[in-house]
């Protein structure tokens, strides 16, 4: 329990850090310390079963009506139900690429809550293509489910329909495990990614680097839902015995 307790302690710190400043440092270590979180997922089960089992853990994904309507057109979809807090945005709501006035309908839809200099944001969604009223009503509309954390690390984090190498309209739903494991392991959080190595090439490798055009509260889209991840890893934690109480940075 102490080496959990110390892994704990190591994620409140850099989340800290990271969600008060976007320092670059800050967030790649961040990356790594959630890819060790990962890890400890089957031992959390006999080490801390109020932590592992509490259905405190929430996931959510659009309304089925969204995601047919969507069907054919590019998109993000990244619900995060709870909200993410940050005080770093500088007001940045959301951007995508190709958002300028020539470049075709789109909707985009986030939900935002303003306390200066807090901001919470709980939901990223960008359509390149138009939608009636109550389609654009319905990005609101999103089915969440409560689970314990193993399921919540294996459930949808982020579903995108993008352009691939050979130029296919893919769809992909990539998990909170493998964001986590595909940022830290690619972008220098936990291998150098000048370096070569053994965990390269990997299917979701391609679609998570795509996500890095689009941009939340000021971040690139796979580090700001590192962000929600940590989060609510520590709402959770206080269940970890000997674990201090929940706290927000004021």
């Amino acid at each position: 329990m102490k080496t959990v307790l110390l892994h704990l302690e190591r994620l409140r710190r850099h989340y800290e850090a990271a969600v008060r400043t976007y320092d670059e440092v800050s967030l790649l270590d961040l990356s790594h310390t959630l890819r060790l979180w990962t890890e400890l997922k089957k031992p959390l089960v006999t080490l801390a079963p109020e932590f592992s089992n509490s259905m405190m853990f929430k996931t959510a994904i659009p309304a089925k009506k969204v995601l047919r309507a969507a069907r054919g057109h590019r998109f993000v979809f990244s619900y995060m139900p709870g909200g993410v807090r940050t005080y770093a945005s500088k007001g940045h709501l959301a951007s995508w690429p190709g958002m300028g006035p020539d470049d075709g309908d789109f909707v985009v839809g986030v939900a935002v809550k303003m306390t200066p200099p807090l901001v919470e944001l709980a939901r990223y969604c960008v359509i390149l293509t138009s939608f009636e009223q109550p389609l654009i009503k319905a990005l609101d509309a999103e089915s969440v489910t409560r689970c314990g954390y193993t399921q919540w690390l294996g459930s949808e984090a982020v579903r995108v329909s993008y352009f691939n190498d050979k130029s296919v309209l893919e769809v992909v739903a990539i998990s909170r495990e493998m964001i986590v494991k595909r940022v830290a392991n690619t972008l220098d959080g936990s291998h150098a990614s000048a370096a070569s190595a053994e965990d390269t090439d990997n299917a979701f490798d391609a679609p998570v680097h795509h996500l890095l055009q689009y941009q939340m509260g000021g971040l690139p889209l796979p580090y700001f839902i590192l962000l929600k991840i940590a989060q609510d890893i520590l709402d959770v934690a206080p269940k970890l015995p000997g674990a201090p109480a929940a706290r927000h940075a004021a």
